[in-house]
């Protein structure tokens, strides 16, 4: 099946009929928390929180040199990254849990988690000190349980990124499997200083103001603000200084070096290959012990201005609206991926989508065919992004920046056992087509060199040096590969299109007017 701009359509209205803007409930987390246990877990799709809390991104700086320690991916260095992961997965949960912190998600090499209590603006330095005590807590840890395991081969560096702010807590995921998810500035900016080599934990110019510290300035300046927790100063106030002892260090390592052993002695990864179409993968099913490893398409799409928008409705109090679109967003571009190109979405990542797909056998993947048919997937994801603009109020000036890469790729799920197991798909691959994602703007898409190499000679013409191609979408790649028949079929297309954009408009407003006014 491929992408058809009706069906895509369909998809839209219904999403919006599902989670209509005045359907959205806006929710205070202060008001939650005396209510639930977990208060941000299993989340109703029609409900947001404000949360105002503290994030932290905990990035391990060691794991691309696990997987690039030889050129080559096989499945015995997969199989290395994999314990690598499952080990730090297992004891950064035990950590968070014992701090009282929320997990939002694991992603390859990178945590992210947020401190949201003790709830209230008043207490957003307690938070702060909170988020940075468990940080040190956890860098000791992993320092820790890196010497002690197998002989220091899965030894990590961590860097640390912490901001703190209002965000928007909402649930991404479905059924058994959901997906919290943290939407605004906070979270964005503690990913940006994690990103980066040098170890240490590196706080926001707010977080830094909070704590009585110097503010640095631009982004470049607080990246390389190495903290020092004896640089905080306190003032008159009472603030009680942040305090972590050696034998509550101790403690910790010693809990979190017994899970990781009996991690590293259960986590005997066997590894299988799914016969193709990769949406049939059931991710419940996996474990170590059943483990997928095969070559792949590694795809992600990410909306480029979202945080922007995000902030934007915050200020402007169109929380609704944001939900709203994003879950009709979300909606289409992962039914696109699953339905029209028989894709596997593997999660969200804030504003993006990861998803892989693969063409073969239950013997052997076929690159050639795989290359092919991820780059429909990149144009069928712009194409509906783009229906998306049409359809969606306010969402104009955003757009969709695409990496892609092809290879030997591990799927499996780690960590603790049962729901607090993720799902991963790990591998140089993986990585590489999330940094080719990074490098693209809202209208570019970027192709790795083993995805491109593997395209006929007359696509590979059609991108720059850079492996870049911009506004590819499905009208566009049917054009370069010569399908239809010919300007008459194209233009008679062109007049269906337009006819159809009427009534889809038309039906939009629909929508709007009899929801209220999207707008408020």
């Amino acid at each position: 099946m491929a992408w058809d701009r009706i069906r895509s359509g369909d998809r839209i209205q219904k999403a919006l009929l599902t989670v209509p803007n005045t359907g959205v409930a806006v929710e205070a987390f202060e008001a939650r928390v005396k209510q639930f246990h977990d208060p941000l877990l299993r989340l109703p799709r029609n409900i947001a929180v404000l949360v105002d809390g503290a994030h932290v991104y905990i990035q391990l700086t060691d794991f691309n040199a696990v997987l690039q320690d030889t050129k080559r991916e096989t499945e015995a260095r997969n199989r290395r990254a994999l314990q690598f992961l499952h080990i730090h997965y297992a004891a950064c949960d035990s950590i968070i849990r014992d701090f009282g912190a929320q997990r939002v998600d694991f992603h390859g090499s990178r945590l992210h988690a947020v401190v949201a209590t003790p709830a209230g603006k008043a207490n957003e330095r307690a938070r702060v000190e909170r988020a940075v005590e468990m940080a040190q807590a956890i860098a000791r840890m992993i320092e820790v349980t890196g010497q002690r395991i197998h002989r220091g081969e899965f030894q990590t560096g961590t860097r640390i990124g912490i901001d703190s702010g209002m965000a928007i807590a909402v649930n991404s995921g479905r059924g058994a499997e959901p997906e919290p998810l943290f939407l605004g500035d906070p979270a964005n900016y503690a990913a940006k200083l994690a990103a980066g080599s040098e170890p240490g934990i590196f706080l926001s110019d707010r977080a830094r103001g909070l704590l009585g510290l110097r503010v640095l300035g631009s982004l470049d300046l607080q990246r390389s603000g190495l903290f020092n927790f004896r640089d905080i100063s306190y003032g008159a106030g009472g603030a009680t200084p942040l305090i972590v002892t050696d034998a509550r260090i101790q403690t910790l390592s010693n809990e979190v070096k017994n899970i990781a052993e009996t991690s590293v002695r259960e986590a005997d990864f066997i590894f299988h290959q799914h016969t193709p179409p990769l949406r049939t993968i059931d991710y419940s099913l996996l474990s170590p012990s059943k483990s997928i490893h095969m070559p792949l398409v590694s795809v992600f799409a990410d909306i480029d201005g979202f945080t922007k928008y995000v902030g934007h409705c915050i200020a402007t109090g169109q929380v609704r609206q944001l939900v709203s679109n994003l879950h009709a967003i979300r909606y289409e571009s992962a039914a696109t991926l699953k339905h029209d190109f028989d894709g596997k979405k593997v999660r969200f990542i804030g504003d993006c989508l990861h998803g892989i797909i693969a063409e073969g056998t239950s013997y052997q993947t076929d690159d050639r065919r795989s290359a092919t048919s991820g780059l429909h997937l990149a144009a069928g994801l712009r194409s509906s992004f783009d229906l998306c603009k049409e359809m969606l109020p306010g969402i104009d000036q955003l757009g969709l920046a695409i990496g892609m890469e092809l290879g030997a790729t591990p799927v499996t799920r780690l960590g603790l056992r049962g729901e607090m197991s993720v799902r991963c798909v790990a591998s140089k691959t993986v990585s590489d087509s999330e940094d080719l994602q990074s490098d693209c703007n809202g209208r570019e898409t970027k192709i790795g060199d083993r995805a491109m190499e593997l395209l006929s000679a007359d696509l590979r013409s059609q991108f720059d040096f850079d492996g870049k191609i911009r506004d590819l979408d499905v009208e566009r790649l049917q054009y370069l590969l010569g399908a239809g028949a010919g300007l008459k079929a194209a233009g008679a297309a062109t007049a269906t299109s337009s006819a159809w954009a009427a009534s889809a408009a038309e039906s939009s407003a629909a929508v709007r007017n009899s929801g209220g006014n999207r707008h408020a």
